[in-house]
């Protein structure tokens, strides 16, 4: 199994899976009055907590392999599963309108950071069960949300409405095809 994750592709489709919940912000944020350094703000620290929730993870998943090796493929196939069901949820909910002030700054920032980034930590717990070094695909996936939310925050005056619920359901899917292809293994 860890040859399967250590794929180009299968890192590269989880990290944009991954990297949709920031694009989403970004472009809710993105709709609204621009602020100086939102940019810089959004870009480094989504991609920055993306970037350390997959390492804590696999710190979890690494103390905990021993209890859970024979099941390991199960539960990992389980854990993006679910993933991917709650992102494909949320693209569902009915969307709450968004206040007129600078969403990138402070706590509401770190709040949005962490909330869109729980999903990495679940990732890294597999990388851990599966005793598979997360360096690479951490650094991946931290990039690929940066940029991701770079492009949703210029986009997101122009696209939110359109674009916003469509990648979401893609990423959810995405996520839900690699719990597909793992659970297969």
């Amino acid at each position: 199994m860890e040859a399967q994750l250590n794929n180009v592709w299968y890192i590269l489709a989880i990290a944009v899976a991954l990297g949709a919940d920031a694009f989403s912000v970004s472009l809710g944020i993105g709709a609204n009055k621009p602020y100086r350094g939102q940019a810089f703000r959004l870009g480094f620290h989504f991609g920055l907590f993306q970037f350390f929730m997959p390492l804590i993870g696999c710190a979890i998943g690494q103390a905990t392999v021993s209890w859970i090796h024979q099941y390991d493929h199960w539960l990992a196939a389980g854990v993006i599963g679910c993933i991917g069901l709650r992102m494909l949820w949320g693209s569902l909910q009915k969307e709450e309108k968004k206040e007129e002030r600078d969403l990138s700054r402070g706590w509401f920032l770190v709040s949005l950071c962490v909330a869109t980034s729980i999903d990495a930590l679940a990732v890294g717990l597999v990388f851990g069960v599966v005793k598979m070094s997360p360096w690479w695909p951490s650094v991946v996936i931290g990039c690929v949300a940066s940029t991701m939310s770079l492009v949703g925050l210029f986009l997101g005056r122009y696209l939110r409405a359109v674009f916003g619920k469509v990648i979401e359901v893609a990423g959810g899917l995405l996520l839900l095809f690699v719990a597909v292809k793992l659970f297969a293994i």
